[in-house]
């Protein structure tokens, strides 16, 4: 595998950091984690710190993923699970709680899932392709109508999640998203709602188009701690762009009733790993329309 990668993580204006990263290869695949503990419960960075804990834990003990879906929906649930144990073993017990997002990057398809407010964005071409959608009344309100994007920016409960990890006995649905051929060039960004909702996505897409990704990305978020000031939460992401894979992936990913394989189109006829990626793009997309920005 070929890409450049970074995180960033950055204070804002409050007392203490509850989001969390993660970059980490094994075994031929990439794992993207960012966990955003939710400051209005007490200790969101324990949970913030066992969730990806245990993400990193059960991705290094996987020798190769045979469906990543499975292992993103199993390592939440197992997250959840964990995030529980230690909220109960601190005296006296607490719910620290947390949003994640994450990505498995592997035989040059991207793979990801999220619980919250937390975002997963595919740039292309110096645009937003395809993002999650939030886990948030507010987010309902803007698919249904009832409220513009630039009106959920300042509504009163945008913060507000309906689905959290740590929260609840039985461990949350997990979204999973499709899963996306790369094409050399595409830049995938996870980020806490501390970045996304403090600067637009054009501003996004273009700080990101530089050479030095890491750079790039640490210029982003000091811009989103700036713009939120005085009220700036903790801001956090992290940021791959694929450049190519050893071997060109020539069977789709694997399927189920959560999430569509971006899958080539009956009359396609070419093999070139190009010209499928491009097919399995546009149909994904077309797919998931209702979760872009703006649909």
């Amino acid at each position: 595998m070929h890409y450049a990668a970074g995180q960033a993580n950055r204070l804002g204006n409050r007392a203490s950091n509850q989001d969390r990263c993660l970059v980490l290869e094994s075994d031929g695949a990439v794992l993207l984690v960012i966990a955003d503990g939710m400051g209005g419960h007490a200790r969101g960075d324990l949970a913030a710190q066992a969730c990806v804990d245990t993400l990193s834990r059960q991705f290094r003990a996987r020798q190769g993923l045979e469906d990543p879906a499975q292992f993103l929906r199993e390592a939440f649930r197992e997250a959840h699970r964990t995030i529980q144990r230690v909220g109960q073993a601190q005296k006296p017990p607490i719910e620290p709680l947390t949003t994640v997002v994450a990505c498995v990057i592997q035989d040059g398809v991207a793979h990801w899932a999220h619980v919250g407010d937390s975002r997963a964005y595919l740039i292309r071409n110096g645009q937003v392709a395809l993002r999650t959608r939030d886990h948030t009344r507010v987010a309902e309100m803007v698919e249904s109508g009832m409220l513009t994007e630039q009106q959920a920016r300042l509504h009163p409960l945008r913060n507000h999640v309906s689905l959290c990890l740590g929260s609840k006995p039985q461990p949350p649905p997990v979204t999973l998203g499709p899963a996306i051929y790369l094409l050399p060039g595409d830049i995938l960004l996870l980020c806490s709602d501390g970045l996304w909702s403090a600067v637009s996505e054009k501003s996004l897409t273009r700080m990101l188009d530089a050479e030095d990704l890491p750079r790039a990305l640490e210029s982003l978020t000091a811009a989103a701690e700036r713009a939120s000031y005085p009220q700036s939460d903790n801001v956090s992401g992290v940021a791959l762009r694929w450049e190519s894979s050893r071997d060109a992936q020539s069977i789709a990913p694997q399927t189920d009733n959560d999430t569509q394989p971006a899958a080539p189109s009956p009359d396609q006829t070419s093999h070139d790993p190009l010209d499928r990626a491009i097919a399995d793009i546009n149909e994904a997309l077309a797919e998931y329309e209702h979760e872009m920005l703006g649909k």
